[in-house]
């Protein structure tokens, strides 16, 4: 439900990898297995000038566990170690191409964990340009030796980084902010990036980020990828997205795009088809096209809904003229639902001339139609709304009163009071006189500041003592909550750099301060500091899933010392409908995510709710079979005992920070997990066997 604001270069990912038992240390070929991880001692595509650092020979070995700087002797070891691994030999022409080139690696982080192991994030880059969403890790054992690889690089086009492009930067922020209409809250920003389109294609493009938080009911950070040579908008998605059900009737849009290269005979027809997968009834429909024919005049060209209404785009127009390029408003599409197969048909009607439908792609504009999920018809001398009675650990003033603010906890834990402005800012203390919270005599206002101040306390709390971890940065990050954002805002999102917390209306929402939306959004901080997941497609479904996941592991962290604080599988319930007499009610249901009548439960439905918080059912069902067993409502398949929360969660986690990249799919968590149960727990494991079975019960395989 937030934002995945990456340090550095941008991510996004490769294909995940798995090492072969007793890999021999020597270079080998590429042995790559069906599941798509590898074991490798060697990738194709990586040359010498991955990355300009220094050489040395000190090793890992001795480092304590969490992040290493960049230029530390330790993490210069490990990236020069990497480096030498994935580069292959090279004879002179291959180096004066690698020089000319520059490097196709850089060095994002270097983590060591508390197996020992070195795990090296590297960004890909082109001819100088990073690549939007590829990135590699490499992972070295105990002994500083590579032992595995995740990702893998695909082949790009020459040029598409060193040929100067026709846009300049400051016209595609003027394309963005034309799409997202209204006032950004501050200049938007601009990236060259390489980017790759769904049909596999690489461009030159931009990354244009665009602000709206100030007055927003959903705040925005909408980041638009725009090609470099043509303006289109190749794909769009918010960072933030905020702890609130989808709406049934918000505006969606969508794009899918084929590069069919079909070729149009004389006097025949070319098709081509593309799948809308989300549920829009259609707005606006606006067509891009790439025709290259010798006489334009000969073609008449029309498009079919998945209903079967076909609209006619151009009948035998253009007399002489070469060509048909550019974009088509159509109109007679409105109020059809998107959802489903277009097909385009290009036919020639007189002789002579011949061509080829290069590209074409469809972007849609309209209302969802996805219902949303219905009701079903909240020694520690801190009292808490939430979880009891609870020790806050705080900060003794000048003045003799006490603020949130805790020093014990990594770089620190604090809260603040947001005085109900629309953007989260300044440090106005939450503060009391006796340091014993939640009296009665207490302001009301300091309620949910305790609870966001004990949520954030339990998340690092249960980041370092289940997940090894030293914050959301493996480094001690500082944790910063606001609390009274807007009036009556139902709602509550980590913007990359804080959390904001809602009051809630007292209807449909109280402060949405509970541990479990605690734990859920600043776990959207950890997964930008690591895997960096996209927060759309797959990647999307499997970032806020992995939000719940850690929320509720949040949750029950603190009830294993807390009598007085509850876990369960539901996710929001102790905020959710403060009114309606059902304390159980909420926004998902991990053990049943159907009961929302919204979620899918199985990858098999994925194709028809494959919005980020509907598709976190598949995963988050997969976790809750692994950890308490159990059977999948769709496929009626069970697995026999669970692993318990604990070893659940390590796996998880440790999944997340270790072994996906951005663009990992389900399929390809399937894998990260495995790997991490191996890791943890030895191949031959229960574990490993239950992380298998519960995957395979959710239909991924």
């Amino acid at each position: 439900m937030s934002i995945r604001r990456t340090e550095g270069q941008t991510p996004v990912t490769l294909r995940p990898t798995t090492e072969t038992a007793k890999a021999p240390a020597k270079a080998q070929n590429v042995l790559r297995v069906k599941d798509g991880f590898e074991s490798v001692k060697g990738v194709a595509g990586a040359n010498t000038a991955a990355a300009v650092v220094p050489p040395t020979t000190t090793s890992t070995q001795g480092a304590a566990p969490g992040r290493l700087a960049l230029d530390s002797k330790e993490a210069q070891s490990a990236i020069q170690t990497s480096l030498k691994h994935l580069t292959p030999p090279l004879t002179a022409s291959s180096l004066l191409a690698a020089n000319k080139s520059g490097p196709t690696l850089a060095p994002k982080s270097v983590e060591r964990d508390e197996l020992g192991m070195t795990h090296v994030r590297l960004d890909r880059v082109h001819e100088g340009v990073k690549v939007f969403g590829e990135q590699l890790i490499s992972h070295l054992g105990t002994d500083g030796k590579v032992s595995s690889v995740t990702g893998e690089q695909n082949p790009i086009p020459a040029g598409l980084g060193s040929q100067k492009p026709k846009l300049a930067p400051q016209q595609a922020i003027d394309i963005a902010k034309k799409e997202l209409g209204g006032k950004a809250d501050k200049q938007p920003s601009s990236e060259r990036v390489i980017y790759q389109d769904q049909a596999g294609k690489y461009h030159s493009a931009y990354q244009v980020e665009v602000t709206q938080i100030a007055g927003q009911e959903k705040p925005k950070k909408q980041n638009y990828i725009i090609d470099a040579n043509t303006g289109k908008v190749l794909e769009s998605f918010n960072k933030i997205g905020g702890y609130s059900r989808p709406a049934a009737a918000d505006t969606q849009q969508t794009t899918v795009l084929a590069t069919p290269n079909a070729p149009i005979p004389d006097l025949g027809k070319a098709e081509s088809k593309v799948t809308v997968t989300n549920d829009i009834t259609v707005d606006s429909l606006k067509l891009d096209l790439d025709i290259k024919h010798t006489f334009s005049g000969d073609l008449t060209i029309s498009l079919t809904s998945p209903s079967g209404k076909t609209a006619v785009v151009q009948s035998r127009k253009g007399g002489s003229a070469d060509d048909v390029k550019g974009s088509f408003d159509l109109s007679a599409f409105k109020g059809e639902s998107a959802k489903g197969e277009w097909t385009i048909t290009v036919e020639d009607k007189a002789k002579r001339d011949t061509g080829t439908l290069q590209s074409w792609g469809l972007t849609v504009t309209g209302k969802g139609n996805t219902p949303p999920p219905t009701d079903p018809v909240s020694t520690a001398d801190d009292q808490s709304m939430y979880s009891g009675h609870v020790d806050l650990k705080t900060t003794k003033n000048a003045d003799g009163t006490y603020s949130l603010e805790d020093s014990t906890r990594g770089k620190g834990v604090v809260t603040y009071d947001a005085k109900n402005a629309s953007t989260a800012s300044g440090q106005t203390k939450i503060t009391d006189n006796n340091d014993k919270w939640g009296e009665a005599t207490d302001p009301a206002r300091a309620k949910a500041g305790i609870d966001a101040h004990y949520g954030a306390a339990m998340t690092y709390d249960f980041m370092k003592n289940v997940l090894g971890r030293d914050s959301i940065d493996g480094a001690g990050e500082k944790l910063v909550s606001y609390v009274h954002v807007k009036n009556n805002y139902v709602n509550a999102f980590w913007d990359g750099e804080k959390m904001s917390y809602g009051d809630g209306d007292g209807k449909n929402a109280g402060p949405l301060t509970t541990l479990d939306i605690a734990g859920h959004e600043i776990a959207h901080g950890l997964t930008e500091r690591t895997a960096g997941l996209i927060y759309s497609g797959e990647s999307g479904g499997l970032n806020e899933s992995f939000s719940d996941i850690m929320g509720t592991g949040v949750e029950w962290y603190a009830a294993q010392n807390n009598p007085e604080a509850k876990w369960n599988w539901t996710v929001g319930e102790a905020a959710w409908t403060p009114t309606n007499g059902d304390p159980n009610d909420g926004l998902r249901y991990m053990n049943d995510p159907t009961k929302d009548n919204y979620s899918v439960d199985n990858y098999k439905n994925y194709p028809k709710q494959t919005e980020v918080h509907g598709s976190s059912g598949i995963s988050n069902n997969a976790f809750y079979l692994l950890v308490e067993g159990g059977k999948n409502r769709t496929s009626g398949l069970e697995v026999k005992g669970g692993v318990g929360m604990e070893d659940g969660l390590k796996i998880f986690g440790r999944a997340l920070t270790t072994y996906m990249t951005p663009k990992t799919t389900f399929a390809q968590a399937r894998e990260a997990t495995i790997k991490s149960a191996t890791d943890l727990y030895g191949a031959d494991s229960n574990q490993v066997q239950k992380v298998k079975d519960a995957w395979t019960a959710v239909g991924v395989n």
